[in-house]
C-alpha cells in the first residue's frame, strides 16, 4: 500500500533506521525476520477489506511495537495521545512515546482514567518523570472513563491527521475476544489516526492483578 511506503520511508528517514518489506505469506516466520534483522517497529497497512485480527493473531509475540496505517492516514506525529491504565506494564509505553516524541519533537498528551485506586497515578508519574527527564513537552488530561475505557476514549477525541495511538495489546483472550474481537481490533476498525501496539511484557511483569 502506499500509506505503509509513505510511513516507512518517513519513519526511517527521521529516525534513521533501514526499511524492509515482508508479504502476508512471511507472517508465520515474523518472529524469526524480527530477530534477524534486528527490528524495531513492524508497520501494517490495513484497509476496510482487511482481516484485522489476522494479523493480530500473529503479531502477540512481538517484543517490538507494531504499527496499524490505512489509506490516506499520515505519519506525522505532532501529538501523541497515550492512554495509561492501572496495569503495571502499562509503563513499557514510555520509552516508545518518548523515542517517537524526540525525533518527530511530538508533544505527548497522557490520559489519565478515572479510577478510584492509584495504580494509574503510579504508573502516570513513572512515565511523566521519563518525559521530564528526556525535556519532552507533556501534558496529562484526566479522563471520564476507568482503565477499562480510557483507551478507547483517547482513540474516540483523535481527529487530527497529525496525532497517533499508543495502546496495549490484551493479556489474553477471553471468550468475548475471540467471539467479537478483542479491544485493540476494535479500536483500530474505528480510529482515524495510526495505532501503535505494544505487547505486555510477561518477563518483566507478573501478569496479575
Amino acid at each position: 500500500y502506499k500509506t505503509v511506503y509513505e510511513t516507512a520511508f518517513r519513519i526511517s528517514s527521521v529516525m534513521n533506521f533501514n526499511h524492509k518489506e515482508i508479504s502476508c505469506s512471511d507472517l508465520g516466520s515474523v518472529n524469526g525476520i524480527i530477530e534477524e534483522t534486528d527490528a524495531a517497529m513492524l508497520i501494517i497497512g490495513i484497509d476496510k477489506n482487511s482481516k484485522i485480527q489476522f494479523y493480530l493473531n500473529h503479531m502477540r509475540e512481538l517484543r517490538i511495537p507494531y504499527l496499524f496505517v490505512k489509506p490516506g492516514q499520515q505519519f506525522n506525529p505532532q501529538e501523541i495521545l497515550l492512554p495509561v491504565t492501572n496495569l503495571e506494564e502499562e509503563k513499557e509505553k514510555a520509552p516508545f512515546a518518548s523515542s517517537i516524541a524526540r525525533h518527530f519533537n511530538s508533544r505527548i498528551t497522557v490520559y489519565k482514567p478515572n479510577d478510584y485506586g492509584t495504580r494509574a497515578q503510579k504508573n502516570i508519574s513513572s512515565i511523566t518523570a521519563l518525559f521530564d527527564t528526556l525535556n519532552i513537552n507533556h501534558q496529562t488530561v484526566q479522563g471520564k472513563k476507568n482503565s477499562f475505557g480510557i483507551e478507547d476514549e483517547a482513540v474516540s477525541v483523535a481527529v487530527d491527521k497529525q496525532q497517533i495511538v499508543i495502546i496495549s495489546a490484551s493479556r489474553e483472550y477471553g471468550l468475548d475476544d475471540i467471539l467479537f474481537g478483542p479491544k485493540e481490533k476494535k479500536i483500530i476498525k474505528k480510529t482515524i489516526v495510526p495505532v501503535m501496539i505494544i505487547n505486555p511484557r510477561a518477563d518483566l511483569y507478573s501478569l496479575c492483578d
